[in-house]
C-alpha cells in the first residue's frame, strides 16, 4: 500500500515565515520614517533660506522688512496689488520676491509638515519660524532672524519672539530654546 503524500506547509513553517517577515518590518518601518523626517527637516531649511534671501531682497527694495503681520511682504510679492483671492490655493506670486510656496508659507500655513510664522518687529527686525506639527513630522524646530543664520533646536518647541534682533550664535540658541 501507498501513501498518500500531502501538499503544503507546516504550521512551524508559517510560524518562521511569519516572524521573520515581522522581524524584517520592525527594522524597515522606523528607517523609512526617520527619512522622511530627515526630508521635512531639509525642506524647511531650505524654505528658511529661500525665504531669508527674499526678506533681504524685500529690505533693499523698501528698506525696511515688512509688516509685523508679514502682508505687506505677501502683498509685494504680487506687485502690491493685494493678495489674490486663490493665494491660499497656491496662485504664484511675483517672482522678483520669490516662489509659490511663500504665500502659504507667511500666511502661517503647515508646508511639509512644519508651520511657518512669521513676526516683523518695526521694519528693523524680524523673525521666522518652522516648528514641526508632530514628532513624526520633524523633530526640530528652525528660527532664522535678520541677522541671517538659521538656529535649531531639538524637539517641538515653538520659537521665541524675544529672539529677533540676536546677533550672535551664543544668544540665539539658548532664547530659542526653552
Amino acid at each position: 500500500m501507498r501513501r498518500a503524500t500531502k501538499a503544503g506547509f507546516t504550521l512551524v513553517e508559517i510560524m518562521i515565515v511569519v516572524a521573520i517577515i515581522a522581524l524584517l518590518a520592525a527594522i524597515a518601518i522606523p528607517n523609512v520614517l526617520r527619512g522622511r523626517t530627515t526630508a521635512n527637516e531639509s525642506a524647511a531649511i531650505g524654505n528658511m533660506r529661500a525665504l531669508l534671501s527674499s526678506l533681504e531682497m524685500y529690505r533693499s527694495v523698501y528698506q525696511a522688512y515688512p509688516a509685523p503681520d508679514g502682508t505687506a511682504f505677501i502683498n509685494s510679492m504680487y506687485g502690491l496689488g493685494g493678495v489674490p483671492a486663490g493665494c491660499a490655493a497656491g496662485v504664484s506670486p511675483d517672482p522678483d520676491f520669490g516662489p509659490p510656496s511663500f504665500c502659504r508659507v507667511l500666511t502661517n500655513a503647515v508646508v511639509q509638515g512644519y508651520l511657518y510664522t512669521f513676526t516683523g518687529v518695526n521694519g528693523l527686525t524680524y523673525q521666522l519660524g518652522a516648528v514641526p506639527q508632530s514628532a513624526s513630522t520633524g523633530s526640530r524646530s528652525f528660527v532664522v532672524t535678520e541677522a541671517g543664520l538659521i538656529y535649531h533646536c531639538s524637539g517641538i518647541v515653538a520659537p521665541d519672539p524675544t529672539l529677533a534682533g540676536a546677533a550672535t550664535i551664543d544668544q540665539a540658541p539658548k532664547a530659542a530654546c526653552p
